[in-house]
């Protein structure tokens, strides 16, 4: 989602309508390419992550109330993408194996992981993963489980659910040969061909562990029960939103901060903020808008902006048709866009100019004067179209996704922008739909500005959109040298952060992409509440167990 949640609806239809066809990305490649290559020293063990404790009672309220923009959509959290199932909402009683690292420790945006359910995972060799179960770690006592010890064989029930063909999960897991329980507290993953984003996989919001007799009770989850091993239980679904309580019996002690955290779905922007204001909510997301209005408030509402990798507005360039077939023309495309400028005057700052690749950390990020090589200069457009043999005004499309009216704002911008640089852009304004059919589906356009589809690591980025054989590879670009790049990080597990910058620098100088809005999460919530420090890359959810509300 982009600077906020306003358009939730049609950013949700985007996800749902392109991750129809995550199952197939990259298949041949995975099996062919990518199996011969080795993987490189294995990480060290990770131990699990010590807890603090909650501070006291007395200072502390019990419960707090957030505000969802819309609802789940049903419970089974392996059938749906939808945020407010997987990450605000039901979905967060669950645990999964690994997780993303959150707190007022990890600068964003980060990748790091750490344990959930495992104690500690072995990586023996490129194509294997074992990990070793926390001991003590029980269901929640509802029936039909009622409380009985987690075991290895929920992950593999689990797992292998959500590689089930069709499945939006299943693409997570389209490498994965095998999962065995080798004992009780083991469970032991044989992967197709090496991996370097594996652990992310099993760290995503998706990869959520569920009980097999939850399931069988009706043979899905879409109507619960909700059974899980996570800090939370869940006790109301419902008019007045999802109510969920502590876990008695949660692993993690001191964990969650709180007794009770109630989720209301409130579609409207402007009633969150009036509850906010008044005190009926505790916190809220908010978009562009709404973070204007708010910034009069000081420290009566706290507001802060989140990266989230794998999501933000992409520009690309269709690279086997005139007028972008040439690389000067790209260049000089490119060379004549300020996005920085765009940036502070449509989306107010929020966000930043990247290549758009999910980063594991900032320092695979390329820095801002490194950007503007490609980028923002305009005395170099007359030289690039008189190499490329063009005359000036260079005529194009410029397809853009209308998701709200800073998007719209953008491409006239844009468009202005190139006017006055030797290119005449006329503005196609398309809405979601029609947007994720022709750019996504059929790749045709000659240049667009939308968002892209859900990615959320590295290889999904590079392998899907950049790789010339990847599923969304709609720019039709081939270049046998950026595929070498790409296969090369797509294993690495030393020195990959490097691979992955020289393929930003290569990306950007053959002007193929780039994305002039990163994605940001914007929040609001009140001064009392605190440990609001969150992550939410790759659909991650374990901040909310830290949260804690001060009386008064």
């Amino acid at each position: 989602m982009i600077a906020g949640s306003s358009n939730a609806n049609n950013l949700h239809f985007l996800s749902t309508f392109l991750s129809r066809y995550v199952a197939s990305l990259l298949p041949a490649l995975a099996a062919g390419i990518l199996l011969g290559m080795v993987a490189c020293t294995s990480p060290v063990p990770t131990p699990s992550p010590t807890s603090t404790p909650t501070p006291p009672a007395k200072a502390y309220q019990s419960s707090a109330v957030i505000a969802s923009p819309v609802a789940a959509p049903h419970l089974d959290v392996h059938q749906d993408v939808s945020e407010a199932l997987l990450s605000l909402g039901p979905g967060i009683v669950y645990s999964r194996l690994m997780r993303l690292r959150s707190g007022p420790d990890v600068t964003l945006p980060s990748m790091a992981l750490e344990c959930d359910l495992c104690s500690r995972w072995e990586h023996p060799d490129p194509l294997t993963y074992v990990f070793h179960l926390r001991q003590g770690v029980r269901w929640q006592d509802i029936p039909p489980v009622n409380g009985r010890a987690l075991i290895a064989k929920d992950v593999v029930f689990s797992l292998d659910r959500m590689r089930t063909p069709g499945w939006p999960g299943a693409a997570l897991l389209q490498g994965v040969a095998s999962i065995k329980a080798t004992d009780a507290l083991t469970v032991t993953i044989r992967l197709r061909y090496p991996d370097a984003d594996f652990l992310l996989a099993l760290a995503n919001g998706q990869s959520k562990v569920v009980a097999p007799e939850a399931v069988a009770v009706k043979g899905h989850l879409r109507e619960g029960p909700t059974i899980g091993t996570g800090p939370w239980v869940m006790k109301e679904n419902g008019g007045e939103g999802v109510v969920l309580e502590a876990n008695p019996r949660y692993y993690e002690p001191g964990l969650p901060g709180l007794q009770q955290l109630r989720i209301l779905p409130i579609p409207d922007q402007s009633t969150r903020l009036s509850a906010l204001l008044i005190g009926r909510l505790d916190m809220t997301p908010v978009d562009a808008d709404g973070w204007a209005q708010l910034q009069g408030f000081g420290a009566k509402v706290s507001i802060g902006e989140f990266p989230q990798p794998g999501a933000g507005v992409l520009l690309a360039l269709k690279a086997t048709a005139p007028p972008f077939d040439r690389a000067d023309v790209r260049q000089a495309l490119f060379q004549a866009i300020d996005p920085w400028r765009t940036l502070e005057s449509v989306w107010k700052g929020q966000g930043d100019v990247a290549v758009g690749i999910p980063a594991a950390s900032t320092d695979w990020l390329l820095p801002r004067d490194e950007m503007q090589r490609y980028l923002r200069n305009p005395a170099q457009v007359k030289e690039l179209l008189s190499r490329a043999g063009v005359q000036p005004p260079v005529a194009f499309t410029l397809t853009v996704a209308d998701f709200g009216d800073r998007y719209l704002a953008q491409g006239q911008e844009y468009a202005r922008m190139l006017e006055t640089s030797g290119f005449q852009a006329t503005v196609k304004e398309v809405n979601p739909r029609v947007y994720a059919e022709e750019v996504w589906d059929k790749g045709e356009f000659q240049a667009f500005l939308g968002p892209m589809p859900p990615v959320a690591t590295s290889n999904a980025f590079l392998l899907g959109l950049l790789h010339s054989r990847g599923r969304w590879s709609v720019t039709g670009y081939a270049d046998a040298e950026l595929d070498r790049m790409i296969e090369a990080q797509s294993v690495a597990e030393q020195g990959r952060g490097e691979l992955i910058l020289d393929i930003q620098r290569y990306v950007l100088d053959r002007g193929i992409m780039f994305m002039p809005v990163t994605g940001t999460r914007l929040w609001a919530w009140q001064g009392r509440v605190e440990g609001f420090a969150p992550n939410f890359a790759a659909a991650e959810y374990f901040h909310w167990a830290r949260l804690r509300v001060r009386q008064g």
